[in-house]
């Protein structure tokens, strides 16, 4: 997710999330129902640092935010609301 999720909605992550999900069971592969990249990859702490600077506290900005954080290169982010 933290490679292609960056230019997507929040919708629109779910729904990959999801199909993933099932390709992985399909393939006999164990896997955790209702896991996510917020889930998995979240900081608490730094998530609370973030909120505590005004930023956003919705799952599309945290995920962005891990998406930033977590990237050895330059994500590619694309702010839905424009």
């Amino acid at each position: 997710m933290m490679a292609y999720g960056g230019p997507f909605t929040a919708l629109y992550r779910q729904a990959l999330e999801a199909e993933w999900r099932e390709k992985i069971k399909s393939l006999g592969i164990p896997v955790l129902e209702n896991i996510n990249m917020k889930q998995l990859l979240e900081d608490p702490v730094v998530t609370k640092s973030w909120n505590a600077a005004s930023l956003p506290n919705d799952d599309l900005s945290i995920e962005n935010g891990i998406i930033m954080f977590g990237s050895k290169r330059w994500p590619l982010m694309i702010d839905p609301q424009n």
